[in-house]
């Protein structure tokens, strides 16, 4: 007999904790069980709180989970399930209106929103056992029915497979780099047992149990990895695995044969042979989105947005995108992206559902590695049906932005795991460019030798040139040269090569608008920086550049417009801290002081040993008179650069309109900068 529903006044002092992975559960502040009535209820206050703070339409409430009623009996089964959620939680925890409802942000807390915060973070906040538990299932043993509904938890059980999988891997291999073998092992096992075709998890697994010294249970861990693959894929071990094999001296075991370290070296030289003839692209399908086969308007537009995402993703110079008449041949939906993998000979897929009830329409979106077997990302949107047509191009361009920071960054730490004499020179250069976001001197150097290694393998390869001219403009930035102008020279050599090469890419033409910011040619900047925009209208390092340039150029007010575009294309940039710091820069220098400081504080709050952004905040804290706290920024900023100086920092904005920079020399000297 099911528990009557019961409100604790407590509660109204205190959050409310909702677990989420390994099935469900209600807790108050203070521990005591939250009993809701029906699992009907349990499960709607489940999706509530999945995305507290975001008001769902009560229309589309009633469709997902009443969708066998009436309008009038699904409204009102609707009304007597909040009613019991409300008397159970509070009337504090629903925020609700005529048309939508949520659950309240700043009470709710669910076990799957701190899964994310510490993957956002780090692994180093979780221990085992909070790495073990938020591995759970979403929902698990949670069965229901209707389809819409269904497709929702598989979704949530996919992203948040993909999340646990992450902070397994990261805090095993911390427990590892701190001596705690055993603890870390059985996390790496734990990791294989979630997804079993996940070589990845199994090189983990098999690099433990070396390190433990354990080289019998490596050998096991690799055939049976072999064995798996074979008998489930008909596939072997990449190379990756096979070469691991190698480097950690496995020798013959019973039953087939392991391929010896020389065999493993030749297959992977074969590999980066092949790789280095074909294009130097990330390969990309769109699969038409699933939607109701009756609906001819749901079809017209799950067919536009495909349509529009590959128009979009094929002004990306360095995607290779498969044309519609292929793609759409294949058929639709998540569930074909590994056979459109195979038949099209690509890496990525792009696939999701639309569905449509009454005025709400709803996209889900996934991106697949193919590779690897994983979603690397997923998203959905909810429009109103009247303004879709308004707002298409605007979800098209967010799925874009998201879509390539999320390759590129996949891409970048595919190449970082590869062992380095397996890269090709696109591999190199985006492990060059893994290098390059860590701003530091050694760094730096391993980004040198990463591009310089791509241009050896391939000596008209642009992007290993324009990598060369990123690293000088690092070094000028971050004050990392000995000798700026010969820096600067050398950068613009391999920029304008680069340029000469493709000067159809725009990351080339960004590097050549970058350096000739700092050698003080503003207009021939402007101009290679808004081919960069005309050739893809959402790269956001395009517009950041072009921000620098107006405020090189005295224009700090034209120059925000610019860099907010670039904040909003890519959110989670590995130079999201400069975007703001120059954000800062800006508002300051049009006299917006209060919002210059919290663009400085944002900034420091992304890259916290960034020292830029803490001259940003001196500069604002002086103008607001608060020169202890700009001096004691100024001091932090020196401790992070010890030779930054009024000297070092003219170097960088030496060639700047002279009233933006004496201004900004000015009010630094009085922040204690000398």
């Amino acid at each position: 007999m099911n528990e009557e529903p019961r409100f604790s006044e407590s509660v109204h002092a205190s959050r409310v904790d909702f677990t989420l992975l390994g099935g469900f559960a209600v807790r108050s502040g203070n521990g005591e069980a939250l009993i809701l009535p029906t699992a009907k209820v349990r499960l709607l206050a489940a999706y509530l709180a999945s995305a507290a703070g975001q008001y769902q339409a009560r229309s589309k409430l009633c469709a997902l989970f009443w969708e066998d009623r009436g309008a009038d009996q699904a409204r009102a089964s609707l009304r007597n399930a909040l009613a019991s959620i409300r008397a159970v939680l509070g009337d504090h925890m629903l925020i609700a209106n005529r048309d939508a409802v949520m659950l309240d942000p700043n009470f709710v807390f669910t076990d799957v929103s701190e899964l994310e915060a510490l993957v956002t973070r780090s692994a180093a906040t979780a221990g085992a056992e909070t790495a073990r538990r938020l591995s759970a299932e979403f929902l698990e043993g949670l069965a229901v029915s209707g389809e819409e509904l269904s497709e929702w938890i598989e979704f949530g059980r996919t992203r948040c497979r993909n999340l646990s999988e992450t902070l397994l891997a990261k805090t095993a291999e911390l427990l590892a780099e701190n001596g705690e073998e055993a603890a870390a092992i059985a996390l790496a096992q734990q990791l294989v047992a979630l997804d079993p075709y996940r070589e990845k998890s199994h090189r983990l697994l098999m690099r433990l149990y070396a390190r433990q010294g354990e080289r019998s249970l490596a050998v096991a861990q690799f055939q049976k990895c072999r064995q798996l693959l074979a008998d489930e894929l008909g596939t072997e071990p990449s190379p990756q695995t096979v070469a691991l094999a190698g480097e950690l001296s496995l020798q013959r075991t019973p039953g087939r044969e392991v391929r010896s370290p020389d065999t493993a070296s030749a297959l992977m030289q074969q590999e980066a042979t092949r790789a280095a003839e074909a294009d130097f692209r990330i390969s990309i399908a769109v699969l038409p989105f699933l939607h109701p086969t009756e609906d001819a308007d749901q079809s017209f537009l799950a067919e536009g947005f495909a349509e529009d995402l590959i128009t979009e993703l094929s002004r990306h110079k360095d995607f290779l995108v498969i044309a519609r008449q292929s793609s759409f041949a294949l058929g639709a939906g998540p569930r074909l992206a590994e056979h459109a993998a195979q038949a099209l000979d690509v890496r990525y897929v792009l696939t999701g559902n639309l569905r449509r009830r009454g005025d709400d329409l709803s996209l889900g979106v996934q991106l697949i590695d193919t590779a690897t077997h994983r979603t690397v990302w997923a998203e959905r949107y909810a429009r109103k049906l009247d303004e879709i047509f308004a707002v298409q191009d605007e979800i098209v361009g967010l799925i874009i932005t998201a879509v390539d920071a999320e390759m590129r960054s996949s891409e970048r730490e595919r190449a970082l795991r590869k062992l380095p004499e397996a890269l090709d020179a696109w591999e190199l250069f985006h492990r060059g460019l893994w290098h390059i976001y860590n701003f530091s001197m050694d760094e730096i150097d391993a980004a040198e030798e990463c591009f310089r290694r791509a241009t050896e393998l391939q000596p008209r390869f642009a992007l290993g040139h324009a990598g060369l001219a990123q690293a000088a403009v690092v070094r000028i930035v971050w004050q990392m040269s000995d000798n700026i102008p010969v820096t600067l020279e050398s950068g613009l050599a391999h920029a304008r090569y680069a340029v000469a090469l493709d000067g159809a890419h725009p990351y080339p033409h960004v590097m050549l608008g970058r350096l000739l910011t700092c050698q003080g040619e503003l207009g021939l900047a402007h101009d290679h920086l808004r081919i960069a925009t005309e050739l893809n209208p959402s790269y956001a390092h395009a517009h950041y550049a072009l921000a620098q340039v107006h405020i090189w150029s005295g224009q700090p007010a034209e120059a925000l417009p610019y860099i907010d575009r670039a904040i909003r294309f890519s959110p989670r940039d590995p130079l999201i801290s400069m975007f703001m710091t120059v954000r800062s820069v800006c508002l300051f220098l049009i006299g917006d002081i209060s919002g210059a400081e919290a663009a400085a504080r944002a900034a420091i709050g992304r890259q916290a040993r960034e020292c830029w952004s803490r001259l940003g905040l001196a500069a604002a804290l002086v103008e607001s008179g608060r020169t202890d706290e700009a001096m004691a920024a100024v001091a932090e900023a020196k401790a992070l650069m010890p030779n930054l100086s009024i000297a070092n920092l003219d170097n960088l904005i030496g060639r700047m309109a002279s009233a933006p920079r004496q201004r900004i020399i000015d009010v630094l000297k009085r922040a204690g900068l000398e």
